[in-house]
């Protein structure tokens, strides 16, 4: 018997805790987020801030939201492009072809590459 304000109600054996719970609220409940969004992260895993700053310097970065995100299942950790830019340009074994940085997440290690913009050289 299940009590809800006061009123025993059955129990249905059949039926999970959540089946049981909402049939006695007579409502339905949220299912469980969905994965791809539970896993998905909003904050930059570098400056650790959703947007970023505006500010001259940073021209058509300027405010904004996380738009790299490492392929690797296990860590996709969200960046700005020039966050991780700046990041790969610090490590010696960072390598560039044209306007690409090539080198590993801050994370995993797993390989990474970034596309940096020409007035950030």
């Amino acid at each position: 018997m299940i009590l809800v304000h006061s009123i025993l109600l059955p129990r249905m054996k059949d039926k999970s805790l959540i089946e049981n719970l909402a049939a006695a609220l007579e409502t339905s409940l949220p299912g469980p987020p969905d994965v791809r969004t539970n896993y998905q992260q909003v904050e930059c895993g570098i400056c650790y801030a959703q947007f970023l700053p505006i500010d001259e310097e940073l021209g058509a970065g300027s405010g904004s939201r996380t738009d790299y995100t490492c392929e690797n299942t296990s860590c996709s950790r969200a960046f700005h492009s020039i966050c991780l830019g700046d990041w790969l340009r610090s490590i010696t074994t960072t390598r560039q072809s044209f306007n690409v940085l090539f080198g590993n997440c801050p994370y995993c290690s797993d390989p990474v590459a970034v596309k940096i913009s020409d007035n950030r050289n």
